[in-house]
């Protein structure tokens, strides 16, 4: 390409980076730029360059030669046709990464893009037939591959593959599937068979059109219209194209494979045995325990270490004057309770004032139990008698 050409060139790759870059934000690769240029038309190299009206700015799909184009610092690859017809071709940005280093292994080879036609992106120049520049989405390419990709390609899952195609678009992959002839148990899309050679690997849910390539090899084939030859294990190497919703690859390498071995599953820790639950006790009381100058119309709280089961307390509660009935002592028959579940605390009302000077005591009974039904326990260092535990007051003068 002449020196005078060349600013035109790197102007037009400059607009269409631009371009790119205001796509970018809209997702990744084939299915969020189609939904922006619509679907790709199928279209022959030469056609394109000779209607460069009907094509431009919408996405098409064509295939040609791959090859470096001119010299220089920045380095430019064509897709040209057996007539001559060339056109730039330019990644978006989320290929970039990946495009160079493909295509200097590639140059010289078939390969298949998909993209939108930029007329203006190129030279008029009528010797070198270049017409434009396709700025594309997808690539791919020859079936032969060099034999180290091939052995170096990375091994994927369907799942991963089918449910994140766009990540793999173009690139060469290592799958491993059952055997399903030529989508002869309905696994995908009745309309998405492109050959009658074309053939279905499943693993799971998860299904692919495997394309390019026989399912056969030294000492193996399989009938792809056969029921009987299904079930087989296939690993396959190639590339990977998506249309929609369905996913193609495209043969490189066929095998015999086995089933994927199933991930291992983290077996969840053995729990701590049990810690031994402990009995309930009283831990507060109010007044103090002992205390010896209460108000006559004092109410008595007792908290415990535990819930206590509220209906364990009605009839092992008692509040009582101790030792012989004293002249002007009445019997405390209008006790009430009332147990407060957050704050684990039994509140007792006498229903009347204290006689002043008496000693009177609140007994808890054997029964009473929290809500593990573990029964009540004496506070330590105290030892249970007729009750498990006794509070004792006296009322002030």
């Amino acid at each position: 390409m002449s020196a005078v050409r060349r600013p035109l060139v790197v102007a037009a790759l400059a607009a269409l980076a631009l371009a790119g870059s205001a796509v970018r934000t809209q997702g990744q690769y084939g299915g969020q730029y189609e939904m922006q240029y619509g679907t790709p038309i199928e279209v022959a190299l030469s056609d394109l360059v000779q209607s460069v009206g009907s094509y431009d700015g919408r996405a098409i799909k064509t295939k040609g030669q791959l090859e470096l184009e001119g010299g220089g610092s920045v380095r430019q690859f064509a897709l040209r046709d057996l007539f001559g017809a060339k056109v730039l071709l330019v990644p978006v940005p989320e290929l970039a990464a990946h495009w160079d280093e493909d295509a200097l292994r590639m140059s010289g080879k078939e390969l298949e893009v998909t993209g939108v036609y930029r007329s203006g992106g190129g030279t008029q120049d009528a010797m070198s037939m270049v017409r434009g520049a396709i700025q594309f989405w997808k690539y791919l390419g020859p079936p032969e591959e060099d034999e180290k990709a091939v052995t170096s390609a990375p091994t994927l899952p369907l799942e991963a593959l089918v449910t994140h195609p766009e990540r793999q678009e173009g690139r060469l992959v290592r799958i491993i599937g059952q055997f399903r002839g030529r989508n002869l148990f309905g696994d995908l899309p009745a309309s998405s068979e492109r050959s009658r050679s074309d053939w279905v690997i499943k693993d799971d849910v998860f299904a692919v059109w495997i394309t390019g390539k026989k399912p056969k090899g030294t000492g193996w084939e399989l009938d792809s219209s056969l029921k009987r030859d299904t079930g087989h294990w296939i690993e396959v190497i190639g590339r990977v194209e998506t249309k929609g919703a369905v996913v193609y690859v495209q043969a490189v390498r066929v095998m015999q494979g086995a089933a994927p071995k199933p991930a291992a599953v983290a077996q969840a820790p053995t729990p701590p045995p049990e810690r031994p639950k402990e009995p309930p006790v009283v831990v507060f009381a109010l007044p103090l325990d002992g205390e010896a100058d209460i108000p006559r119309q004092s109410r008595f709280v007792v908290q415990f270490s535990k819930d206590m089961d509220e209906a364990t307390f009605p009839g092992h509660v008692v509040l009582r004057y101790p030792g012989r009935t004293m002249p002007g002592d009445r019997e405390l028959d209008a006790v009430t309770m009332s147990y407060d579940g957050g704050r684990r605390a039994l509140t007792v009302d006498p229903g009347d004032v204290l006689r002043p000077g008496r000693q009177i005591e609140l007994l808890l009974l054997p029964g009473i139990a929290d809500v593990d039904g573990l029964a009540l326990e004496p506070r330590p260092g105290r030892q249970p008698g007729a009750a498990v535990d006794t509070l004792r007051y006296r009322v002030g003068s």
